[in-house]
């Protein structure tokens, strides 16, 4: 067993664990101090620090609990596979201890229960009762409650989850207490391909799986409620034969539960999930990528496309456009195309003079067909509405405007004083050795005064400078400051302010605060179980950041000074962009995708999103590179959006490593692995591709009855499932020395399915 999380896991890989133990117990501490002096008594020469070390007994925080498999509400062909949970907490099932159990012996056990097997509890879809904590340890003849010693920090008034089973179903559903432990382990993943969603950095998991293969419903998909349950204070019952007395039915605490429907056929699993993603582009005959891009369904009828204004209609289509409702200034109604910045297709840069101060300058008019183009005026009226509704950010911005204005005045002073003449002014170009003598003397002279207070010099110190002979001062700042080297010191001097500006523009860069009718104008572009890729639109985002910019211009000064800055600001912003997820692996795209700011993604909204909430993306290069990942967000429970910086040549979608499914395939045959092929498994190597050269029948052989489900581990019997899998793997030729939970949850692994997708060639 590897003794401490790795640090340079890849992505895809995992590590798998026995366990994980905390340093400390649950409950009350006392650290006790004192001391001993030679010949002196010090009987009062101490100090007692009691504190308490929590950890869940009754309840369970829900954002605990990251996936289940199946997943909750879903149908599907369940019969192979054994239900498990994943939990955010690698330490969770082992911070309590049973009693007359090793600290390696969980406390935590999923039960997988039919419908028909719970007692009461009908008002709940799961079952679930709930109670005070003091009333559920009440005692009672008739329903066996666990002896549990209250921990000091729950109070008697708290309120508890539990469900009932009949004394029968107990003894034939849940693990005994030797086989507790091989159903519980911890395991390590990098998680660089997942969405944010607050997880470990480390990548650190602990998963609990049920004992009970679910059967597969006959007249119809069979209900079944996967409970976690604490099996604290229930030791004495947890074995072949238990002694209830008086009792008819047992209570357990419930911390998490879930229902699912396991059926013959598939329906809703991940395969046929996804295959059904796949069969969008496949139209019985043959197969469409191209229906896969976000854009409005081909109509029905189809466009006439044989006159002008039909072909230009289709056309708009293609490229992604709707036809919105649009009112003119003058009250008429008429309609304008208007696309989001999700597009089917690579848009060229737009020639613009500079930075867009209203939204009307964004508008297109269309002269042959008399229609507007509104895309890139809503984009600047989107930005300003954001930059608006944000406090911080306009205070930032007006702190970095009067910092800048004060650069700009200080530059505008010094080129209209007698520091430099007309001929140095008119000679600010990129291409002269002027611009390094003013690039040298603003370094080591006039930038000491920029910022600083300006003493205007005397009238009588002033030439005379004829008006025709010196151009426009902002014409000669605008043009100096576009030099690269000018900019980087400007930026130097306004970092301070610029910093919280960038990152601000650079998660509207990346669509964070945008509304989602500006990305999918309409939803036929992304009906239930769809997915759509696209590139992202870099005028519209342009237009974006200059209505965000354009807040607070109240002046021509504030004017120059934003298009003086626009494309140092815009720069920033980028950067602070592509860096955002900067602790996530992946490579930059190509330098010509670089040069371009070349941004492409997808939308998936699916069940897949909803039932696997820590779905795996990968984009990768044609050498399987994987391809840094700006931005990869579920912003609904069944809505996935990515962002890669460049266009992958590859996109795969997989279920996640760290909650894969554990079972058997079709015929109960269980492969046999070996991450190193003649030698033992050690907990912590990389996970491998099978090599024992045999499988091994696991079903029916390795249960408690043909028709229960129930997996009989039995770690101390020849004919239990542990050491049945530890002989077939010797007889394979690839023993295991000290058969442990890591071992057993390799061998149960049905590994992770994926999907890839593979970008068009030109």
């Amino acid at each position: 067993m590897a003794d401490s999380p790795a640090t340079d896991l890849p992505v895809g890989d995992l590590q798998l664990y026995d366990n994980y133990l905390p340093a400390l117990s649950p409950g009350t501490w006392r650290i006790e101090v004192s001391h001993t002096l030679a010949g002196v008594d010090t009987g009062s020469l101490g100090a007692t620090q009691e504190f308490v070390v929590s950890a869940p007994q009754f309840a369970l925080d829900p954002a605990v609990v990251l996936s289940q498999y199946p997943p909750a509400g879903s149908t599907g062909s369940f019969a192979q596979v054994l239900p498990h949970i994943v939990l955010t907490d690698p330490l969770l099932p082992w911070e309590r201890q049973l009693t007359g159990a090793a600290q390696a012996q969980p406390w935590l056990a999923l039960l997988v229960l039919r419908d028909d097997e719970l007692v009461g509890g009908t008002d709940s879809p799961t079952r679930v009762q709930t109670a005070a904590v003091g009333d559920f340890r009440a005692p009672d003849s008739v329903v066996l409650k666990p002896a549990v010693t209250k921990e000091d920090d729950v109070a008697d008034t708290d309120p508890c989850g539990f469900v009932e089973l009949p004394t029968a179903v107990f003894t034939a559903v849940t693990p005994r207490l030797a086989e507790l432990r091989f159903l519980s382990h911890c395991r390590q993943v990098n998680i660089a391909d997942k969405a944010e969603q607050g997880l470990d950095a480390n990548g650190l998991f602990s998963v609990v799986v049920g004992n009970r293969f679910p059967a597969a419903g006959t007249s119809g998909p069979q209900k079944y409620v996967a409970h976690l349950v604490s099996l604290e204070g229930l030791e004495s019952v947890l074995v072949d034969q238990p002694d209830f007395g008086t009792h008819t039915s047992v209570a357990l605490i419930s911390l998490a539960s879930w229902i699912f429907n396991s059926a013959p056929d598939q329906q809703q699993d991940f395969r046929g999930l996804v295959e059904g993603l796949v069969g969008q582009e496949f139209d019985g005959t043959s197969y469409h990528p191209t229906e896969l891009w976000l854009r409005l369904p081909t109509p029905t009828p189809p466009i006439d496309t044989t006159s002008p204004a039909g072909a230009e209609a289709s056309q708009r289509l293609l490229d992604g456009f709707v036809p919105m409702s649009y009112q003119v200034r003058t009250g008429e109604q008429t309609f304008a195309w208007y696309r989001g910045p999700l597009t089917p297709l690579l848009t060229p840069p737009l020639d613009r003079p500079g930075p867009f101060l209203t939204a009307d300058s964004a508008l297109i008019y269309s002269d042959g067909f008399g229609v507007l183009d509104a895309s890139l005026a809503v984009a600047w009226g989107a930005g300003r509405a954001l930059a608006l509704a944000d406090r911080g950010f306009g205070q930032s911005l007006f702190v970095f405007r009067q910092r800048g204005h004060q650069l700009t005045d200080a530059l505008l002073e010094r080129l209209t004083s007698d520091a430099f003449n007309a001929t140095q002014i008119a000679q600010l170009s990129t291409d002269t050795t002027v611009q390094t003598d003013f690039l040298t003397m603003l370094s080591a002279d006039l930038l000491q005064q920029i910022g600083g207070p300006t003493v205007p010099p005397a009238p009588s110190a002033r030439p005379a400078v004829a008006a025709s002979t010196d151009p426009d001062p902002q014409t000669a700042v605008r043009d100096f400051v576009a030099d690269p080297d000018v900019r980087a010191q400007i930026a130097d001097l306004v970092q301070a302010e610029l910093t919280p500006v960038a990152s601000w523009l650079a998660r509207l860069l990346l669509l964070y605060p945008a509304p989602f009718n500006l990305l999918v104008p309409d939803s036929r572009m992304l009906a239930p179980e769809t997915l759509r890729f696209f590139y992202l639109d870099q005028n519209w985002l342009h237009a974006l950041v200059d209505g965000a910019l354009s807040v607070g211009m109240a002046s021509s000064r504030d004017t120059f000074f934003q298009q003086t800055m626009h494309d140092l600001v815009h720069d920033s912003a980028l950067a602070a962009a592509q860096a955002l997820r900067d602790q996530l692996v992946g490579v930059s795209p190509p330098a010509a995708e670089v040069a371009e700011n070349l941004v492409s993604g997808f939308l998936l909204r699916s069940d897949v999103v909803a039932g696997w909430p820590n779905l795996a993306v990968r984009g990768l290069l044609a050498d399987d590179t994987l391809l840094k990942v700006l931005r990869l967000d579920r912003l609904a429970p069944d809505l996935l959006l990515c962002l890669f910086w460049g266009v992958p040549d590859h996109v795969e979608l997989s279920e996640p490593q760290e909650g894969f499914r554990f079972g058997v395939d079709d015929d109960g045959q269980l492969p046999l692995r070996q991450p190193t092929a003649g030698a033992a498994t050690t907990l912590g190597t990389q996970l491998g591709t099978p090599t024992a050269p045999t499988t091994y029948q696991l079903l029916p052989a390795a249960l408690r009855s043909a028709d229960s489900g129930v997996l009989d581990l039995a770690p101390d019997s020849a004919t239990g499932a542990v050491q049945r899998i530890s002989a077939a793997l010797a007889a394979a030729g690839a023993p295991v020395p000290n058969f442990g939970p890591g071992d057993f949850a390799l061998q149960l692994v049905k590994s992770p399915e994926a999907i890839r997708f593979t970008a068009q060639s030109d």
